[in-house]
């Protein structure tokens, strides 16, 4: 088969690999569709730590092609999407509950092969059978959306909210959707990039603004009565999106820290704001106890139009350089046709 490695450099180099054969507690799935994550683009830039050589993709689904003999969940011909982390359950946040913050994890496409290959081979309880009527590239999103439900929850959004988001890609979108499912009242977007504010309108959000060439706080100000919005997540991962989700939240708002910005930056907060308006600021990470509820909320999300771009595997470098433009949404691998 083929698979795009990541080999420490810049750039994946297409290689053929053995297909793996499943043990006992194993699924062989022939992968249908493979997205581009920031995290990806990260590990190229060497800003995120990977284990080379390694086949990077770490939200993939496909098709199961042969199982152990151990495996129940799922049988050949099924669609599968597939939660990524493997957790060593005997460190203090394994055995706290908290799986996600393992201290020893692993991760296909991470350090171990991923979703950038013809053929994934992974352990059973990482695999999640699709809903019917859902596509491939929906099911690739699972684990991005487990990300975002986390961030939901963390985020604690109710029924009246006024939530702003502060990037409108991929990640922000699938926050909105979670956040209207959630009750929120009113959801606006920040996004600098034309083309993803008028795909971000055409999702159902119109309260979409343009922060290099309007007035940010002045507009939600305007937009809450001068409160300030009850929960502001930053899905940009920038210092200076971050720095402003703290100005834009009202008395007794939440602050989401999602989007995922390079180790090593640093914001300037002023703390008598979060004393004054008793603010609560979290991070999420990761997708705990979320990819179940997923697929079983992914009827109601209508993210196939979340994919806007496909490339062949052979063309991985360009869907990267696409993805590093800020093309579109999301960007699919289909390392099958």
């Amino acid at each position: 088969m083929k698979a795009a490695i990541f080999d420490g450099t810049e750039e994946l180099k297409i290689r053929d690999l053995p297909i793996q054969e499943p043990k006992h507690d194993e699924v062989l799935i022939r992968i249908d569709s493979a997205t581009i994550c920031g995290t990806d683009q990260h590990i190229l830039e060497k800003k995120f730590e990977a284990k080379p050589p390694v086949v990077l993709g770490h939200e993939f689904s496909g098709y199961v092609e042969r199982v152990g003999s151990s495996v129940r969940i799922c049988e050949p011909g099924d669609l599968v999407s597939v939660e990524p982390h493997v957790y060593c359950g005997c460190c203090k946040p394994c055995r706290l509950g908290k799986p996600h913050l393992c201290l020893d994890r692993l991760a296909w496409g991470i350090n171990l092969n991923g979703g950038f290959e013809q053929f994934a081979t992974v352990r059973m309880d990482t695999v999640y059978r699709v809903p019917d009527h859902l596509s491939g590239e929906e099911a690739a999103l699972g684990e991005i959306t487990g990300c975002c439900l986390n961030g939901i929850d963390r985020a604690n959004v109710g029924i009246g909210d006024t939530v702003l988001i502060l990037g409108g890609g991929a990640a922000g979108l699938i926050l909105a959707r979670l956040a209207e499912l959630r009750g929120a009242a009113k959801i606006m977007i920040s996004e600098p990039n034309a083309g993803r504010r008028e795909q971000i309108r055409r999702f159902g959000y119109p309260d979409v603004i343009d922060p290099l060439n309007e007035n940010l706080a002045d507009i939600v100000l305007s937009a809450t009565g001068g409160l300030g919005a009850d929960v502001v997540i930053d899905a940009a991962g920038r210092p200076e999106t971050a720095a402003q989700a703290v100005e834009l939240a009202c008395h007794a708002g939440r602050i989401l820290f999602f989007g995922v910005m390079a180790p090593g930056k640093k914001i300037e907060i002023e703390p008598n704001r979060v004393f004054a308006r008793e603010l609560t600021i979290v991070g999420s990470i990761r997708n705990p106890f979320t990819h179940h509820r997923v697929m079983e909320i992914m009827p109601r999300l209508r993210l196939k139009d979340i994919v806007t771009h496909r490339f062949a595997l052979d063309d991985i470098q360009e869907a990267f350089a696409a993805a590093k433009r800020g093309d579109g949404l999301k960007i699919c691998i289909k390392p099958n046709g």
